[in-house]
């Protein structure tokens, strides 16, 4: 197969009344759309009761961590899946989180048995949260975002590091993205490194520090934009690798 196949995981929704016709797992169609667009194929992850099958990942030529309310394990086991083969990655607002947090976890391990013990030793040392939630009012969630209202969720960020990737994706120091975030990191590993910045200081990107990888994390949502520069890339990152 020519085209390059892009895993993407779901939001779940695991329900607690043990049955199982009401557990769901979904999927945000801008999503595949762009995924389309730039000549990749969407695919996505499913799990078993919240269970991810590395069978699976196998398919997969890079990968998509999307928005979403709640950050499975299964989003550190990717993660830790496309550093150990080199397969690109694009997390999106939680999927940033979710990077933000693994990059504090992983420094000097990569088992996933040991990153979990790791992260529960590490959660108590962080008052129970690797992310701050943002004061209110803040620019970073100010409305419910559709395709009527989204230009009133944008607010201008900066990008700090022109040795990044996403540099050289936008060529562009400061950027206007739709924001739809109510925390931040407190802190990131040194295995990342933060590539853009919000006025109040707020991190919006940041990856993986070794450039012979592809691993992006950003807090806004580029879905929301016509351009398609960030899925373009991560399909073109696929193909370089497949």
């Amino acid at each position: 197969m020519k085209k390059i196949i892009v895993g993407i995981l779901p939001q779940v929704v695991l329900n607690t009344d043990d049955n199982p016709y009401n557990d769901k797992y979904e999927y945000l169609d801008l999503y595949s759309k762009k995924i389309i667009e730039c000549g990749g194929i969407p695919m996505g992850i499913l799990l078993n009761n919240g269970k991810l099958d590395y069978d699976s990942l196998e398919i997969c030529d890079a990968f998509l961590l999307p928005g979403g309310n709640k950050i499975w394990g299964c989003y550190y086991e990717v993660i830790g899946y496309a550093i150990k083969k080199n397969k690109p990655l694009l997390g999106v607002c939680l999927g940033f989180q979710a990077l933000s947090i693994f990059s504090l976890v992983s420094e000097n391990i990569m088992d996933d048995k040991e990153f979990m013990n790791k992260y529960n030793e590490m959660k108590k040392d962080y008052d129970d949260s690797f992310l701050r939630k943002l004061d209110e009012p803040n620019v970073h969630r100010k409305v419910f975002v559709n395709y009527n209202n989204a230009d009133e969720a944008r607010h201008e960020i900066k990008v700090i590091d022109k040795d990044s990737i996403i540099y050289e994706i936008f060529e562009n120091d400061k950027l206007n993205v739709v924001s739809l975030h109510s925390f931040t990191p407190k802190k990131i590993g040194s295995n990342f490194k933060i590539t853009a910045i919000c006025d109040d200081n707020v991190v919006e990107a940041i990856e993986y520090n070794n450039k012979d990888y592809f691993i992006v994390g950003v807090c806004f949502h580029p879905e929301w934009d016509d351009d398609n520069l960030l899925f373009k890339r991560l399909v073109l990152e696929g193909e370089k690798r497949k």
